[in-house]
């Protein structure tokens, strides 16, 4: 559906897994998953949403992560692509509540809850991709009205009230914070070069510039450093659990890594720590 030439309401289908990487530069959006779930990356962090939840994306770029819930199924998004000349008139004739600046949840994307009223919403829009000959530009405005109506009259307001009022402000980021916010995340060297909006070829450049080594290592790094404190400070945890905490997806390929930079393995690193810290209180 489609306002002065511009796509706004849109329904997708694909087969899961889906990797796909989004500029809203110049728009923000609300997504509805169905039959799937998605991890959504920015500089700020990741926000997960599921197909019983939406979310008010702010302007920005992302690397987005769709799965399946159900493998026979395909999964679908609906996506309200919010311009600003359409929010601008939206939000003048529609009273938005102030909250109080303590309240306000930051920057990050809102996450809903997907109640009666939106599932209503969602029904309604549905019923236009299947008669768009119905769905003409007022009302497809009217459409954005009500679903901006809806998001502040929602259990959770302050949030999206935030970010209603903050949708097309840029944020600025430098590559320390982007980097430091996904640091163990399970992303790829281009898909955090996505995430700065920038090329491979310029982020790897600027990287090594600022960092004086290379992205893996950096990452790897870090990650193992943040392993070694972890197994410190949680002595329940399995080694497992630590791996998967810290951005490893193989416990097996945690354990060699971490004995290449340590000279042993992590069971023998945290028996040998919580020793030493022992001796020096009996000390």
């Amino acid at each position: 559906m489609e306002l002065s030439g511009k796509a706004v309401i849109s329904h997708f289908t694909f087969t899961p897994p889906l990797i796909a990487a989004a500029d809203l530069d110049n728009m923000a959006c609300f997504i509805f998953p169905i039959q799937t779930k998605g991890s959504l990356y920015r500089a700020d962090g990741k926000t997960e949403v599921s197909s019983d939840q939406g979310v008010l994306m702010k302007c920005g770029t992302y690397v987005n992560k769709w799965e399946g819930i159900d493998e026979k199924k395909v999964s679908e998004v609906v996506i309200l692509r919010l311009h600003p000349d359409v929010m601008q008139k939206v939000l003048e004739s529609t009273p938005v509540p102030t909250v109080n600046e303590k309240e306000l949840a930051g920057p990050m994307n809102a996450v809903v809850e997907l109640d009666v009223l939106l599932s209503k919403y969602l029904d309604g829009l549905f019923f236009y991709f299947d008669n768009q000959e119905l769905a003409t530009e007022e009302l497809i405005r009217l459409k954005i009205k009500e679903l901006t109506l809806l998001l502040i009259n929602s259990r959770n307001p302050n949030p999206i009230i935030e970010l209603l009022s903050s949708l097309f402000r840029k944020e600025k980021y430098t590559l320390q914070q982007i980097v430091d916010a996904n640091l163990l995340e399970d992303l790829s060297l281009n898909e955090m070069a996505s995430i700065a909006n920038m090329s491979a070829s310029t982020f790897k450049r600027k990287f090594k510039t600022e960092f004086d080594t290379t992205f893996s290592r950096y990452i790897m790094a870090k990650r193992l450093e943040k392993a070694s404190d972890s197994l410190i400070r949680k002595p329940k945890a399995t080694i497992a659990e630590i791996a998967y905490d810290c951005g490893f997806n193989d416990p097996a390929y945690f354990t060699k890594s971490f004995k290449k930079q340590y000279d042993m393995s992590p069971t023998a690193y945290r028996e040998t720590k919580l020793k030493n810290t022992i001796a020096s209180w009996k000390g």
